[in-house]
């Protein structure tokens, strides 16, 4: 399982803008990836500067022109990342979210057995940052969703592909800033994250890392977080030759 990280994919600090050059080539690495090496695949992207403009715009998802607005520009995100896939021969198909998704109290119930019957056909499922309703409406990362898929599905490898090379001790701004080759559970509240460049709802690195807590399961071998803009990282991340990156390790044994 692969997620793609908004900002990679989209200009966070440009309302509704998407780097075509980086999204063909990572839907290019995936499909190579996906031909050579890894026939079972579930993709998973975020908001970039679409969910999470409209999102901060209104302030919440409290209103209907919030949850209508926010349902239909990530739906549009994904189109274009479904097309981008297609193009590079990769028999991707949408799922939305907010269709499969009811909130309850704190937690999520996702619908997965059309997931399950679509990767029995071979297809690559695309699902996205979105807003869940149930009792009450609220978002749903892209990283939660990534998260909450991989304790269902118990993926091989459980990939992030981000702006950054991986985890960090600090700001990666920081001169003195070292790259961690791996982190535990236990190491998640000690590490000083810094904030996301442009607009971000949903948490960041941190939260990213924090989601393993809640999420973490026996069946995913092998979690990732590496840098999606470097040419030829994500092709390398799927087929199990990425060298530069963090590890986040579920269990210490």
């Amino acid at each position: 399982m692969i997620k793609i990280g908004g900002a990679l994919i989209t200009d966070k600090s440009k309302p509704f803008s998407i780097r075509y050059n980086i999204l063909n080539r990572l839907a290019h690495e995936i499909s190579r990836a996906y031909k050579e090496c890894c026939s079972r695949v579930l993709v998973v992207h975020g908001g970039g500067s679409f969910g999470h403009y409209v999102v901060a715009e209104h302030g919440s998802v409290n209103t209907v022109e919030a949850i209508v607005q926010t349902a239909w520009f990530m739906k549009e995100l994904n189109m274009i990342v479904v097309d981008a896939l297609m193009l590079y021969g990769v028999p991707a198909v949408s799922f939305d979210i907010h269709a499969i998704t009811v909130v309850q109290g704190e937690g999520i119930y996702l619908y997965l057995e059309p997931i399950s019957r679509a990767l029995e056909l071979g297809l690559v499922p695309v699902l996205y940052g979105d807003i869940a309703i149930g009792d009450k409406v609220r978002v749903i990362s892209g990283d939660e969703v990534a998260w909450y898929l991989s304790s269902y599905f118990s993926p091989s490898k459980l990939l992030f592909a981000t702006a950054v090379d991986g985890v960090y001790d600090r700001n990666p701004s920081d001169p003195k800033a070292k790259l961690l080759d791996t982190v535990t559970l236990n190491d998640i509240h000690n590490i000083l994250f810094s904030e996301s460049q442009g607009i971000d709802v949903t948490g960041g690195m941190k939260l990213k890392l924090e989601l393993a807590l809640k999420y973490a399961s026996n069946g995913i071998n092998d979690v990732v977080i590496f840098n999606g803009l470097k040419e030829g990282q994500t092709y390398s991340a799927i087929c199990g030759r990425l060298t530069r990156c963090t590890r986040v390790l579920l269990y210490e044994y």
